[in-house]
């Protein structure tokens, strides 16, 4: 049996563009490697910790937030070392080749990658991007690549088809950390409109329902707020259309063939939001905090109904299966 160590970060931290996102594809993709021992050292900047510990992860180890490049190879290394670990799969924030090269090194490495950063010397690389297309390759290391949102780590609820009544008009989901309060802001917004539609939010792990929040909720006739969900994919799959953030939920309404459109809380996520504007699978939004125009004229014509989307099979739920399969393989060689 191997021993399988993840490297992530994650949390509540908006200056470092931090959510959520590495931690639960990591979760995602260690689900799929039980029986094997799975073990986390993270950078805890809020809220993994326990989330992990929910997940049934229990040997989770923590490093100092913020740490250095040269501390965090040399923990690192002495982990790998001390447990015994056969295998590293890295997903966290600010990665660099140089880390890669340390820590490769000692033992066999697989990079969780996106936004299309695949250099890495590493044995694995794997990046699920929109942007990819689907495929196999190689990078200017030699390192062999999975490519494209085919490899979209996600939860294995994604596997199986959802065939749900539609009970909501609207599904609002803004990550795993709602750090510049965009749930205000569409709710605000939504709260113009005569119209009356059936509206249900879910909160992230990290993000606290805020009075602001509830009192704009009590200006809907009929709107559910919940504090995250065990069935993520049946929620989505009731749903007629959804707004959520730039990350890993696009890919999971775009495999359910839900309707949606961004609002991008990070830099990176506009680079993600752009791809499927461009392929006419979802509606990019942007920074609504800047630019509100954009909400106001696609929540007009989502009112009349005139917002047409087209359905995509470019992502199957299947990824983590996919990439799983792969890294059994590395550890049987």
């Amino acid at each position: 049996m191997a021993k399988i160590l993840f490297r992530t970060s994650g949390g509540r931290i908006r200056e470092k563009e931090l959510g959520l996102g590495h931690v639960f594809r990591c979760i995602n993709l260690g689900y799929q490697l039980k029986p094997h021992q799975i073990q986390f050292l993270i950078e805890d900047y809020g809220s993994v910790s326990p989330l992990l510990h929910e997940h049934g992860f229990k040997k989770s180890f923590n490093l100092i937030p913020g740490i250095s490049v040269n501390d965090d190879i040399k923990k690192t290394i002495v982990h790998i070392l001390k447990n015994k670990i056969t295998l590293l799969i890295i997903d966290k924030y600010g990665l660099t080749n140089r880390y890669v090269k340390a820590l490769k090194k000692i033992v066999r490495v697989v990079v969780i990658s996106d936004l299309k950063k695949i250099e890495y010397d590493s044995d694995l690389v794997i990046d699920g991007f929109i942007g990819f297309n689907n495929k196999i390759g190689t990078n200017k290391f030699k390192t062999k690549c999975l490519l494209g949102p085919k490899y979209q780590i996600l939860n294995q609820e994604y596997e199986k088809k959802q065939n749900y009544k539609k009970k909501y008009d609207l599904l609002i989901t803004v990550g795993g950390f709602d750090a510049y309060n965009l749930l205000e802001i569409i709710l605000k917004k939504i709260s113009k409109y005569e119209k009356k539609i059936k509206i249900k939010i879910i909160l992230g792990h990290a993000t606290k329902k805020t009075s602001i929040i509830n009192k704009f909720a009590k200006k809907f006739d009929d709107i559910t707020i919940i504090n995250e969900t065990n069935n993520f994919a049946k929620e989505i799959a009731s749903t007629k259309f959804g707004i959520c953030a730039g990350g890993i939920t696009t890919y999971e309404f775009a495999t359910l063939h839900i309707p949606f459109a961004i609002v991008c809380q990070y830099k990176h996520q506009i680079f993600t939001a752009k791809e499927w504007h461009k392929r006419k699978i979802a509606k990019n939004l942007g920074f609504i905090q800047k630019e509100p125009k954009k909400i106001d004229i696609f929540l007009n014509h989502l009112m009349k109904n005139k917002i047409i989307l087209n359905y995509s099979n470019l992502v199957d739920g299947l990824g983590s299966k996919r990439v799983a399969k792969e890294i059994l393989r590395m550890i049987k060689n």
